[in-house]
C-alpha cells in the first residue's frame, strides 16, 4: 500500500506545498489508491529531511520527482498524455521552469515580508506548543532565507522579483493559450508540477503583489482551479 507523508498546512483550503500538491495530483491521475501522513510524524520519516515522501511497503522515496518516477516503473503509471518526445520535452523544461524560478517567488513572498510570515507562522507550526512555535518558525525562516540568497532570489528587490516571475507567467500563459492543459486537451506530469506551483502562488497573503501579478494571466487562474477541481488532493488529520 502506498503511504502519502506530507505537510499537513494548508493555505486557501490547498496544501501549502506546492510538491506534496503536486504528488497528490500524480496519484489522482494515476487512479491509485493510497493513504496519507500528515503532520510531524510524515516529517520524521523523511530520508531528506522534507517532504514529499512516498512509503511503498517499506521503502522510502522522498522528492516528488523520484515519487513519480517510482510510480511509473512500479504501478505503471502513465503521466505522457500520450504526447510525443518532442512535445514532453517542452513540458519537461516548463516544469523545471515553475519548480525552480516561478517557486522561489512563492518563497519570499511568504517568508520575507512581516506580514506575510505572520500568517505562515500560525498556518505551519500552529499545530506546536505556544512555547516551542515562535523559536521554531524563527528557526525555519532564517533557514528559508539562507536558502533563497544563496539561490540568488533573496538578493533581488521585491520589483526585480515579480518581474522575474512575471516572465515565468507570461511564458506559460502563452504555451497554455486556451488549451485545456500546457500540451494540448490531455493533461501529462508538467501539469501536475505547473498547476501546484500556480495554485500555490495564488495563496491570498497580506502582501499580495505576487497574487495579484499571477491573476493578470486569466487563463492561468481558470487553468489551476481547473487542476484542483479535477484532482482533489487527499488529506486525513494530522499524526
Amino acid at each position: 500500500m502506498l503511504t502519502h507523508h506530507k505537510f499537513s498546512a494548508k493555505l486557501d483550503g490547498v496544501s501549502a506545498s506546492p510538491f506534496c500538491l503536486k504528488v497528490d495530483i500524480l496519484l489522482a491521475m494515476a487512479s491509485l489508491s493510497y493513504d496519507v501522513l500528515e503532520g510531524p510524524a510524515a516529517l520524521q520519516t523523511a530520508p531528506k529531511g522534507k517532504l514529499p515522501v512516498m512509503k511503498d511497503q517499506e521503502e522510502l522515496i522522498a522528492d516528488s520527482e523520484f515519487i513519480r518516477r517510482h510510480l511509473v516503473i512500479n504501478y505503471n503509471a502513465d503521466f505522457s498524455g500520450g504526447y510525443s518526445e518532442a512535445e514532453l520535452a517542452v513540458a519537461h523544461a516548463f516544469m523545471r521552469m515553475a519548480e525552480h524560478s516561478l517557486y522561489f517567488v512563492t518563497v519570499c513572498t511568504r517568508w520575507l515580508p512581516d506580514e506575510n510570515f505572520a500568517v505562515i507562522e500560525d498556518q505551519f507550526f500552529g499545530i506546536l506548543p505556544p512555547e516551542m512555535r515562535s523559536s521554531l518558525a524563527n528557526e525555519s525562516r532564517k533557514s528559508v532565507i539562507t536558502k533563497v540568497n544563496n539561490h540568488g532570489y533573496g538578493q533581488h528587490t521585491w520589483e526585480e522579483r515579480l518581474a522575474l516571475g512575471r516572465a515565468d507567467l507570461q511564458a506559460i500563459s502563452t504555451q497554455l493559450g486556451d488549451k485545456p492543459y500546457l500540451l494540448g486537451d490531455r493533461p501529462c506530469f508538467a501539469d501536475a508540477a505547473v498547476g501546484a506551483q500556480i495554485l500555490c502562488a495564488l495563496s491570498n497573503l497580506p502582501f499580495s503583489g505576487w497574487r495579484k501579478t499571477v491573476e493578470q494571466f486569466p487563463n492561468l487562474v481558470a487553468y489551476a482551479n481547473r487542476i484542483k477541481d479535477a484532482y482533489p488532493e487527499k488529506a486525513t488529520e494530522a499524526a
